[in-house]
């Protein structure tokens, strides 16, 4: 039913949660888990800020990469196969919804919240934009 598993990722509980519950769901139906974490990019003042903005990008690459490695390790320990892709983007919302509906995406499931710390990964209610434009089904988690 559920072939491929489209978890939005940016380091919160909330989105560890949602990866935690996606994993569930994956092994219960053999699916596969794809995260995605976008980082917000401003294509308005890009020019000014590019090398702040490619610092955030170099330390949430990092960063991130780093926490989602660890969840394949866990994904893989449970026969899961997990890929990741981090995606410079002007809209989160339409990339994540264009990224689900380009791939297919059987299900997208997703923290209801996002980390604060990472104003650039996330602007505005990214869930409530998910929920209202994608075409598959989604599961939010709290």
């Amino acid at each position: 039913m559920f072939k491929k598993i489209l978890v939005p990722y940016d380091g919160s509980v909330y989105s560890q949660h949602a990866f935690k519950t996606a994993l569930e769901i994956a092994i219960k139906f053999q699916s596969e888990i794809i995260s995605i974490t976008c980082l917000f990019s401003d294509s308005e003042n890009q020019l000014s800020c590019i090398s702040e903005h490619a610092k955030t990008i170099d330390y949430t690459d990092n960063h991130t990469t780093n926490q989602l490695h660890e969840l394949q390790k866990i994904s893989l320990s449970s026969k899961i196969k997990t890929t990741i892709h981090i995606m410079s983007c002007y809209s989160v919302v339409e990339t994540l919804t264009n990224f689900a509906n380009s791939n297919k995406i059987d299900l997208i499931v997703m923290g209801t919240r996002g980390k604060t710390g990472f104003k650039p990964l996330i602007l505005g209610s990214v869930s409530i934009g998910v929920s209202q434009h994608a075409t598959c089904p989604i599961l939010l988690v709290k």
